[in-house]
């Protein structure tokens, strides 16, 4: 580097534009990399509890030279531009990435998970949840597109100036190197995770501890790689997988038991309904008064697991309908809308007659639901789009008018009917207008908080449920009736764990630990046990909803990978979409070789659950490939 002193400029030999520039964004990356490991929570050099923040920095340090290799990737092709694009392509990349960054960061502290370009499909709907991405926006994140104002103003005033003709065969020898040495370097790293974790890496279904072994910038890369790779094979399977799956379902069907005397079924989803809400009093005011008297009227899983994934409510949607797992990337409300479905709906409709309707929130198209409902054999979806003048909070109808439709439309009903009812004003960021804000006695450092505010509107929710069952009692109906209760998913993302350690007393800081409060509630009103309630502590989850009902109707739905909570025989482990699984008391992360105790902490080795392991990825293997090849009705015809 020179100083021109006609120029009064800083003279940069041009190689070291895209050196530079590499530079700058692996810093950013860098971050997300530090934010991943803050919340995997993974020890250092054999410290798990202690130096806090500092161990994050060293492990998102030990992924610097992958994540670096990455960017460089990108910036020193750029470099072999005809010089007047140089600076351009430059400046245009470092925008992208930052933008991806930012992406980076909001999704790992909503979702505890990282953004894959799959979930581009999801634009369309960032547009109901805006006030939520704002909420999750600190100000800090801004600082990522600090170097864009700055370089442009030293590029404009002449302060700083790139010589593409100084040095340039040598820059160029320099940056094919570079561009090779980069090449290696993320090869190495994805091969070390290939061999060492093997599943991880060919599934990519924990995605954040992909991250954690091989940097975020190369994550990208490789799940660049992996949608290219995925539209360009060969369409189809085999007749004799599709075969293999039906033997499968043949060898799962749950042995059968008493049914319930109930013609009817209704599923409430409730947005965002954790479990710690239930029986939580705030000054000694219960939070949800109504779903506490409700619960005594119940079979009561206090220990039920949120498995939704990148679709979160949809993917609770479409479990608790179809019994198959979310899509590993995306929403498989958007990406699989032209597929079969054996669903609740249609065994309700052809083995009971029944009408089956949706009643929710949101307009009729938000997440896809207009072309999706239909193809799981709903005959008709009433939404914000059918009472375009009902009461609205926040993102969509308020769950009184949502309550009020869908006791209007039960009571109108001749026969059986499966009303699925999805609720909304309870719905990140949990401020919005016409909730009341009195309902509760919050102290001060809960006034005005993420926390506090959810509270207020699970209260809210609470009366209105309430108000819907009682108009079930008066109209007969409520004993006719099998009810289900369930949340979609949690409500608290990671970035609020400090605020939900100060709500339940609890350090949150182990991975078991956080984990634990991931549970949603679920409930299952059967007439029958109204006046002997139950509360069953086995582990539970989404794709349990749609097996335990049918079993409980009376329903043959053969083609499901969860539990009949109560046929007898040994259930399978709670598995969510990134491969880890609950399995008794045993949390089993296969992706960072981790078996942890959920009550104690103690920790396991992971290798003693080898046999859970591989049962858990075949079935979320399975569950792939009837999306991705559209093979119910082939395995219906099979199975019949």
């Amino acid at each position: 580097m020179r100083q021109d002193k006609r120029q009064t400029a800083i003279v940069i030999p041009g190689f070291w534009l895209p050196i530079i520039a590499a530079f700058l964004v692996w810093l950013k990356f860098f971050s997300v990399d530090f934010a991943a490991a803050g919340v995997l929570n993974w020890p250092v050099f054999g410290v798990e509890e202690a130096l806090g923040p500092l161990r994050h920095v060293v492990r998102a340090a030990a992924v610097a030279p992958p994540s670096l290799a990455a960017v460089l990737c990108l910036f020193i092709p750029a470099a072999f531009l005809p010089g007047r694009f140089k600076v351009g392509a430059a400046l245009a990349l470092d925008f992208l990435l930052s933008v991806l960054v930012g992406t980076d960061r909001l999704f790992i502290r909503y979702y505890a998970d990282i953004f894959i370009f799959h979930d581009l499909t999801l634009v369309s709907q960032t547009g109901l949840i805006v006030k939520s991405i704002w909420a999750l926006l600190k100000p800090w994140d801004f600082l990522v597109f600090a170097d864009l104002p700055i370089a442009l103003w030293l590029l404009r005033t002449a302060r700083v100036r790139f010589d593409f003709a100084a040095k340039a065969r040598r820059g160029r020898a320099v940056l094919v190197l570079l561009f090779a040495a980069s090449l290696l370097v993320q090869g190495a790293a994805l091969w070390h995770l290939k061999t060492s974790r093997p599943n991880i890496i060919n599934a990519m279904y924990d995605r954040l501890s992909v991250c954690a072994w091989i940097s975020s910038g190369t994550f990208h890369w490789w799940d660049a790689m992996s949608l290219a790779r995925k539209t360009l094979a060969p369409r189809g399977v085999p007749a004799a997988q599709t075969e293999e799956i039906a033997r499968w379902f043949a060898a799962s069907v749950p042995a059968p038991h008493a049914r319930t005397k109930a013609v009817n079924l209704v599923l409430v989803q409730c947005e965002s309904l954790q479990y710690f809400v239930t029986d939580l009093a705030i000054n000694g005011v219960p939070v949800t008064p109504n779903l506490n008297k409700f619960k005594n009227e119940c079979l009561y899983y206090p220990n039920a697991w949120s498995q939704a994934a990148g679709g979160n409510s949809s993917d609770a949607e479409f479990m608790a309908n179809t019994g198959l797992f979310p899509a590993p990337f995306g929403a498989a409300y958007t990406l699989y809308a032209n597929d079969d479905y054996n669903s609740l709906a249609r065994a309700m409709r052809q083995q009971r007659g029944a009408r089956a309707v949706v009643v929710q929130g949101t307009k009729s198209a938000f997440w896809n639901c207009h072309r999706m409902h239909p193809k799981l054999w709903f005959h008709k979806q009433y939404s914000q789009s059918t009472y375009p003048d009902d009461e609205a909070i926040g993102l969509g109808l308020s769950d009184r008018a949502i309550f009020t439709r869908a006791l209007s439309l039960f009571g109108e009903m001749d026969g059986p009917f499966y009303g699925f009812i999805v609720t909304l004003t309870s719905h990140h960021p949990f401020d919005f207008e016409g909730i009341p804000k009195d309902s509760l006695p919050l102290p001060p450092e809960l006034q005005n908080t993420l926390i506090g505010n959810y509270l207020l509107s699970v209260n809210y929710f609470d009366k209105q449920f309430g108000l819907f069952i009682d108009g079930m009692r008066e109209r007969g109906l409520l004993d006719k009736s099998l009810i289900v209760v369930y949340g979609d998913h949690p409500a608290v993302p990671i970035a609020y764990r400090e605020d939900m350690e100060r709500l339940l007393g609890k350090s949150l800081e182990d991975a078991a630990d956080w984990k634990a409060t991931r549970r949603v509630t679920l409930m299952f009103r059967v007439p029958e046990y109204a006046k002997s309630p139950k509360v069953l502590y086995e582990n539970a989850g989404h794709m349990d909803i749609l097996p335990t009902a049918a079993g409980l109707m009376g329903l043959k739905i053969k083609t499901v990978f969860g539990n009949d909570l109560l046929s007898s025989g040994k259930k399978s482990p709670v598995v969510f979409r990134n491969g880890s699984y609950i399995d008794g008391d045993t949390f089993v992360e296969p992706g960072i070789g981790r078996a942890s105790n959920l009550k104690t902490g103690e920790r396991r080795d992971d290798g003693e659950f080898e046999k859970e392991t591989q049962e858990a990825a075949l079935r979320l293997k399975y569950s792939d490939l009837i999306l991705e090849h559209n093979l119910i009705e082939k395995i219906l015809k099979i199975t019949r």
